[in-house]
Order: C-alpha cells, then sequence, then structure tokens
C-alpha cells in the first residue's frame, strides 16, 4: 500500500517551488542601472579603429587605487545577490553561482568593450575583473540563504512582524533617503531646497550661528525621518537597532559621496561642528521620542519634518563649506549625480505626502481587515 504524502512534506514541496518576481524585478532594475552608468553620458560614439575586444590583453592601468577597487568590487556585489535570488527556484545552489559569475562577466565585458567607442571611458581587464568578483561574492554571500529568504518567506514574515501592513509606500520611501545623501550640500541632511526663499542673514551669522543652524536642521532631518519610520513599526520591533541602521545607512551614504568625491582621506569631512552636534542631539531625541505613543509619534514626525523644510529654505547657506562644495567632483558617481540632486530636494517633501495618506491607509487596513 502506497502511503500518500505528509502534510509536512506536501508543505516542503509547495514552498521550494516558489519564485520571487520581487527578486526578479530588482535585479532587472539594477541590470538597467549598471548599463546605463557604464555607458554615461551616451554621447560622442565614435570609432578610432581599436577592437572592442583590445581591453582584454593590454596592460594593467597604471594609476589605480584602493578605492577604485572596492567600488568596482561593491557595485556588482547586489548583482550576483539580486540574480541568485531571481533564478530561484529554477536553478539553485552552485549552478546558480556559476549562472551569476558568468553572467556578470558577459554584461561587464560588454560593457567596457562598447566603452571603447565612448570619448571619456577608458575599458579595464581589471575593471571586468573587480566587476565580475564583485558578483562572485555577493551570489555566495547569499546563496545559503536564498530557500529560507524566498521559499519560506523569512523577509514577508520580518516585514508583517515590525511593520503595520499598510506601510509599504513609506518603507520604500524610506529606503531612498541615504541615496539622497550622495548629493553635495553646505550642511548636513540639508536636503527639500525647492522653494528658494532662503534669506540673505550671512551678513548676520557668525561661525557660531552656522554651527546652530546647522545643528537645528540634523536634529529635524533625524527627527523627521526617524519617526516617520517609528510610526509605521509594531510595537515589538526592535526600534532601537533599526533607527540607528537607518540614520547609519545615510552617513554612509554621505561618507562614501565624499570619498568618491574628495578622496578617501575626505570622506568625513561633512561631520562639523554643527553636524556632530545636531547627531547627538538628534539621536537622543529621536531614540525617546519614538518609544510615544503612535499617534503623538506621528505628529511629532509632521512636526520635525516642517521644521525641517523650513530651517532648510529658509536659513542662509553655510559658507564655510563653500569651498568644499566648489570642489565637488561627483568622480564615480557623476552618472547619478543629476539624479541625487533631484532626490535630495524632493524627498522631504515625498515624505509630507506619506504622512499625509498614512492615516488613509491605515484605515483601508482597518477595513479590509474587519
Amino acid at each position: 500500500m502506497i502511503r500518500s504524502a505528509s502534510p509536512a512534506l506536501s508543505d516542503a514541496k509547495s514552498w521550494q517551488r516558489r519564485a520571487s518576481p520581487l527578486a526578479r524585478a530588482a535585479w532587472a532594475a539594477y541590470v538597467l542601472l549598471i548599463v546605463y552608468a557604464g555607458l554615461a553620458p551616451w554621447s560622442g560614439w565614435r570609432d578610432l579603429g581599436v577592437s572592442p575586444s583590445a581591453f582584454i590583453d593590454a596592460p594593467l592601468p597604471r594609476h589605480v587605487t584602493t578605492f577604485d577597487l572596492v567600488v568596482n568590487v561593491l557595485g556588482y556585489l547586489p548583482f550576483g545577490a539580486l540574480l541568485v535570488l531571481a533564478l530561484h527556484p529554477g536553478v539553485r545552489g552552485p549552478a546558480a553561482w556559476v549562472v551569476a559569475v558568468l553572467a556578470s562577466a558577459m554584461l561587464a565585458g560588454s560593457i567596457e568593450a562598447l566603452q571603447t567607442y565612448l570619448p571619456r571611458r577608458v575599458p579595464s581587464n581589471l575593471d571586468l575583473a573587480t566587476n565580475v568578483t564583485g558578483a562572485a561574492v555577493g551570489a555566495l554571500l547569499v546563496l545559503p540563504f536564498a530557500s529560507s529568504l524566498i521559499d519560506r518567506g523569512r523577509l514577508a514574515q520580518l516585514r508583517a512582524r515590525w511593520f503595520l501592513r499598510e506601510s509599504s509606500v513609506l518603507l520604500v520611501l524610506l529606503a531612498l533617503w541615504p541615496a539622497a545623501q550622495l548629493a553635495p550640500a553646505s550642511m548636513l541632511f540639508g536636503n527639500g531646497e525647492l522653494l528658494d526663499l532662503q534669506i540673505n542673514l550671512t551678513a548676520d551669522f557668525d561661525a557660531a550661528d552656522f554651527v546652530l543652524a546647522e545643528a537645528l536642521v540634523v536634529v529635524a532631518a533625524m527627527l523627521a525621518a526617524g519617526l516617520t519610520l517609528a510610526a509605521v513599526m509594531h510595537t515589538g520591533a526592535p526600534r532601537v537597532v533599526l533607527l540607528l541602521g537607518f540614520i547609519g545607512a545615510a552617513l554612509l551614504a554621505r561618507s562614501f559621496a565624499y570619498a568618491t568625491a574628495f578622496g578617501p582621506e575626505r570622506a568625513f569631512i561633512w561631520l562639523t561642528p554643527g553636524a556632530v552636534g545636531g547627531l547627538c542631539l538628534g539621536a537622543l531625541a529621536l531614540l525617546v521620542a519614538a518609544h510615544g505613543r503612535p499617534r503623538a509619534v506621528y505628529g511629532a514626525a509632521w512636526l520635525a519634518a516642517l521644521v525641517w523644510l523650513a530651517a532648510v529654505n529658509v536659513l542662509p547657506e553655510n559658507p564655510y563649506n563653500a569651498h568644499w562644495l566648489a570642489q565637488f567632483r561627483p568622480g564615480r558617481l557623476a552618472h547619478f549625480h543629476s539624479v541625487a540632486l533631484w532626490l535630495a530636494a524632493a524627498w522631504p517633501w515625498l515624505l509630507l505626502v506619506g504622512l499625509a495618506v498614512l492615516p488613509w491607509l491605515r484605515r483601508s487596513g482597518l477595513r479590509r481587515a474587519g
């Protein structure tokens, strides 16, 4: 007599067959981003009579920094990781790693070959090698967790455990805040300058006043972004860890932008006295306020966002940082520079929109649950 499969075995087979459309969409979007960055500025194409494959056996570049190599590796880490998740469950295990490595070699090699026809790009076999290395490492890091992340829905479980169901829009928006820090500004977190209402108070401001002004902007920004994140958390979520990680990601992006523009040794020149004071005060205020009642946290996020936008659009630019901004060269971020500038200007305003629709989303969620 043949016994039917047990429910546990049946469930195991069902989750083993699960695919992730989100992972596939994210991988496709990242490929487009790599292609756009690799072939920018997309103008001035010309044929110099050089074979597009000549870079493969060309001598290694003479001027190479460790920072450049690290950027090349990190740029392709998500490619390999997302491809492993996108291939699941059709291709798993070592086969998925091999596909990720070969796909990265084909993509990076094609981009380097096409750079032969671009005036401001120089194809390099070292870039190809480091890109493939990054993809291989990214694929290797995520390979052991592909099944638990996709088949068993661990990420979805964590999201349901930590965040409100109707928070998806705000979570996506909050995830873009670190990217907004890639744009240069005279103050840390000086995002949202759209109205051009700055009052000409520079002559009346001394160095101490600019320190206080920057501290105000930093505190307001941390409270606006951090309390918005806290407002969509469940009570049992690890608030301190999530909030500190959120702020840390924004500061890391800031340091990366400055290291790329001014050199690795100047990655932290944005850490001015006003920024330091604002970070200390903002962290203390955020960790205390984030444990308040949900309605109070939501209202405080609104107030902080309004103060943030008012301060950024009214206070004059800090002239003590102007000489650094004048030297700003996006470097490897040049192709994303215009996007970063737009995002930095628009993000706080988009945050206000997200906060405005959150109560409506909550009411819709309650009606569906009822």
